[in-house]
Order: structure tokens, then sequence, then C-alpha cells
């Protein structure tokens, strides 16, 4: 008679599996509140954007107006002091760089780049 071979996945298999499953997990609960908190900078430079009274702002009123916005969504990641506004003649322009870095396992950083602006024509 043949010998009836074995099916299915083996411990090691179910290891890696196990595995790959974790370090997903662990990035997703590491990325996920970095980007929610970008998220609420995108939603505080659109507030500004659209402000009606932009254009008559001076750049230190719109920094204090990115600050208070920033401090209502308990944004730590970055500061108003960190905004490049630049007013010209013609056009405003707002942008804020930053980065984010976040521990993950041991020694090892994850490290997120954003960058966002705008122009408002005057």
């Amino acid at each position: 008679m043949y010998a009836a071979k074995q099916k299915g996945i083996t411990f090691i298999a179910v290891v890696i599996v196990l595995a790959l499953i974790g370090i997903f997990t662990l990035s997703i609960l590491k990325v996920f509140p970095v980007y929610m908190e970008h998220l609420s900078v995108q939603t505080a430079m659109e507030a500004i954007e659209v402000d009606p009274e932009i254009k008559t702002m001076s750049v230190s009123q719109m920094r204090r107006l990115l600050e208070k916005k920033l401090d209502i969504n308990q944004v730590t990641s970055v500061a108003a002091k960190d905004a490049k506004i630049n007013r010209t003649i013609g056009e405003i322009t707002f942008k804020v760089e930053y980065e984010v870095r976040k521990d993950y396992i041991g020694n090892v950083d994850i490290i997120l780049s954003f960058s966002d602006e705008f122009e408002v024509p005057l």
C-alpha cells in the first residue's frame, strides 16, 4: 500500500505567517496616529486658506491663527513657528514641512516626512 501524504501547514509556516501578521499590525499601530495628526495639520491649513480675512492678516497673525488651530487639534509633531509664510505684493505662500520619527522595533525607527503648502492670490 501507498503511504498517505500529510496535508496542511507546518509549524514553521504558522510561525512565519503569525510573525508577518504581527509586523503588519505593529506598522499600522505606529503609523496610523501620525497620519491622523497630519490630517489635522491639513485641516488647519485648509481653514486658514479659505478664511476671508487672510488677505488682510499680517504674517504674525497668520502664524497665531495656525498655532490656535494646531492647539485645538492637539497637534504635537509640528509647531506654528515651523511654518514658512511669505507675503508678497501679489500672493501669500504658506508652507509647512516636518518629519516625524517613531520608534519601531528596538533601535529601528520609522521616519515620516510631510510637506503641505498653499498659495492665496491677493
